[in-house]
């Protein structure tokens, strides 16, 4: 049987997957982010929509994203080229897009999101997969951090760039079109990074033999993975929260770049940090932190309270995102990393709907200190999970 140490350790040349993904990842989440923030007002008053087709359309594409985290994780499983599918699935989001800007109606909205889906959740599996095989053993955390780091900066730039298209062509259809015919320009460069990336070697296992099953402090990091998956409300909720809390809508606006700056900022040193400490320590760091942000939330009743706490939660993406990537690829062998990253992919996104349903309910019947009261215990539940397992210690873990 392959040994994941080993394999983990052979790099292959040259090693520019991790930093062509990154600037994948910048140029492609830019293009999203031009778009994604003006989506409900162009739906709800350039279309003359209603505000539930717009959760209808969002809705559906979060069962796109689902769905074809599935079937890459299926196909990576069977040997399929992790490059091919990163290509194939980002090129499905970049093209439908920018066609954002000539669509007439609804329907044709709806279409074009669903796709969009499909090539966000497509691209999760294999993309992790090339940098888990490029980056190696010892820099696995860091190289995770990259890629958050380039994403997150994509996400900022996005908004950025969206919002002076509108001070400049106006806030109207035509203005909203044009931003969105605008994407194309990042999406192109994202196009272009895409052609240089190399694939992943293929898998060292003799012909006949069976491939291992994943291993069952896998299974257990997955068990708490999920767990934490349902204290983890759309981010929309937070949000709300510090409107009532005092926050105005430019606040709200600020607060949440500093956010993405906390995280961009602190991606790379938390992932270098876990290269040296172990994934194990980092990640109880980062729930901790989270239970703590979503009590703080709970609590706050002053606008300084506020910004800490959205500074803080950018210290946690920063420390559990990179951190748990890189983990899975250190205990499930090279072969069955699509497969693993496909589940964790799954466990991550399909949680977000649930959770989000029970905190506003929560929230609707019993007010916002419950809701965020309940995130915090389930953060807490899923810390001790990871911190009692004893089949976690170990930060290499050899299937066999």
């Amino acid at each position: 049987m392959t040994d994941p140490v080993a394999s983990l350790q052979e790099v292959p040349a040259p090693r520019s997957n991790v930093v062509l993904l990154g600037w994948v990842a910048f140029w492609s989440g830019m293009s999203q982010e031009m778009i994604y923030p003006l989506l409900p007002t162009f739906v709800v008053l350039a279309l003359s929509s209603s505000r539930a087709v717009l959760g209808v359309i969002e809705g559906a594409l979060v069962v796109g994203v689902t769905l074809a985290r599935l079937v890459t994780a299926r196909l990576l499983d069977r040997d399929a080229s992790p490059r091919r599918l990163t290509r194939a699935s980002y090129a499905l989001s970049l093209v439908a897009r920018p066609l954002m800007a000539v669509a007439p109606t609804v329907g044709v909205v709806g279409v074009l999101r669903v796709a969009d889906g499909l090539g966000k959740g497509g691209k999760d599996a294999p993309r992790d997969t090339l940098v888990a095989a490029d980056a190696g053993l010892g820099t696995a955390g860091r190289s995770f951090g990259i890629q958050r780091m380039l994403d997150t900066l994509g996400s900022v730039a996005g908004p950025v760039a969206a919002g002076l298209v509108l001070l400049a062509a106006g806030h109207d259809e035509a203005g909203l079109r044009l931003a969105f015919a605008l994407a194309a320009i990042p999406a192109v460069a994202a196009a272009l990074a895409l052609r240089r990336i190399h694939d992943a070697p293929p898998p060292d296992r003799p012909a006949g033999v069976e491939r291992p099953p994943l291993s069952r402090p896998f299974i257990v990091l997955l068990v708490a993975v999920t767990l934490f998956g349902l204290a983890n409300s759309s981010d929309t909720l937070l949000l709300l929260r510090a409107r009532d809390g005092g926050l105005s809508a430019a606040q709200l606006a600020f607060a949440y770049a500093a956010f993405n700056v906390a995280y961009a900022a602190l991606a790379i040193p938390a992932g270098a940090l876990s290269d040296r400490i172990g994934r194990r320590p980092l990640l109880l760091v980062a729930w901790a932190v989270y239970a703590l942000v979503y009590a703080g939330f709970a609590y706050a009743n002053a606008s300084w309270q506020l910004w800490l706490l959205f500074l803080a939660y950018g210290l946690y993406y920063a420390s559990a995102e990179g951190t748990l990537k890189a983990w899975v690829a250190s205990l499930v062998p090279p072969d069955r990393r699509g497969a693993a990253y496909g589940l964790f992919a799954v466990a991550t996104g399909l949680l977000v709907l649930p959770a989000s349903v029970i905190a506003g309910g929560l929230w609707d019947r019993f007010g916002p200190r419950p809701a965020f009261l309940f995130g915090a215990v389930l953060a807490a539940a899923a810390f001790v999970v990871v911190a009692s397992a004893p089949s976690l210690r170990a930060e290499i873990v050899d299937p066999a």
